[in-house]
């Protein structure tokens, strides 16, 4: 059996790369593929240090950029060391034949078939639901990726979005004055990050929705000294047990969750 290294590169999240080579490979039956995943390379500092990895590892490379200096780098780097540098599904199968010799197999018709992604996918999805909002904090062990945070810090949609990725994805949210459950410092598996908010950001957000919902107005959930206090204890709770944080306030999900994501491969490449 054939080896394959792939690198993916992208200034997003990384999704549409890893899913359109993935798509590709499913063409080669006699391959075994080592994937690197490489998320928000916004940057040229961090596309330096990406294109160093590469260098120690070479390997086919596969990029969703849209900025062109960062683009230009990228395939003047892999033409110097003679490595494809792929941007689009066609080209993906063309090249990664090429690179290895071995033949598309037409015969295998993987498009219409379930793969153990497909599976994977959706049992991360129903972890989330069954541990979303604090549920089952007993049973967290199992998990991938741990969100904690105050109310309204985006840890349910960002859960949701992981989840859709395959990632099996649990939220704990830190509420003013009640013990945090302290079977979750004892966990090893799972990553666990907290998610902070500038408090002025958080306290409209909470405005907002409670006057969605007519609740009445003089509450603790909006007391910016209250407010204030949540996201301190966050991130002391996170500097205490050495847990990354992620500040959303300018940040959509997709972007918060890319980072999480990037996190999470860190961890597992140091590991």
């Amino acid at each position: 059996m054939k080896k394959l290294i792939v690198h993916l590169v992208s200034d997003a999240s990384g999704q549409t790369v890893k899913n359109a080579t993935r798509t590709a490979l499913l063409q080669f039956a006699e391959i075994e593929v080592k994937e690197y995943i490489w998320p928000l390379i916004k940057n040229k500092e961090l596309l330096d240090e990406v294109l160093l990895k590469i260098s120690k590892k070479p390997g086919v490379v596969i990029y969703t950029i849209t900025t062109p200096e960062l683009r230009d780098a990228l395939k003047k780097f892999c033409k110097d060391l003679k490595l494809p540098c792929i941007s689009v599904v066609g080209k993906i199968v063309k090249e990664i034949s090429q690179f290895i010799g071995v033949g598309i197999e037409d015969s295998l018709n993987n498009f219409n078939k379930f793969d153990s992604s497909y599976f994977d996918k959706v049992d991360a999805i129903d972890y989330m639901l069954r541990h979303d909002d604090g549920q089952m904090v007993n049973d967290l062990e199992e998990a991938d990726i741990i969100l904690i945070g105050p109310s309204r810090t985006s840890k349910t949609p960002t859960s949701v979005y992981l989840a859709y990725n395959g990632f099996k994805t649990a939220n704990v949210p830190y509420v003013h004055c009640c013990p945090f459950p302290d079977t979750i410092e004892k966990l090893v598996h799972p990553l666990i990050i907290g998610l902070v908010i500038s408090p002025a950001r958080l306290i409209e957000i909470r405005e907002t929705r409670m006057n969605l919902l007519l609740m009445p107005e003089h509450t603790n959930y909006t007391d910016p000294k209250t407010v204030q206090d949540e996201c301190l204890q966050v991130k002391r709770l996170c500097q205490l047990n050495n847990w990354p944080v992620v500040d959303v306030s300018r940040r959509s999900i997709e972007e918060t969750a890319a980072f999480v994501m990037k996190l999470y491969y860190d961890k597992k490449k140091a590991k």
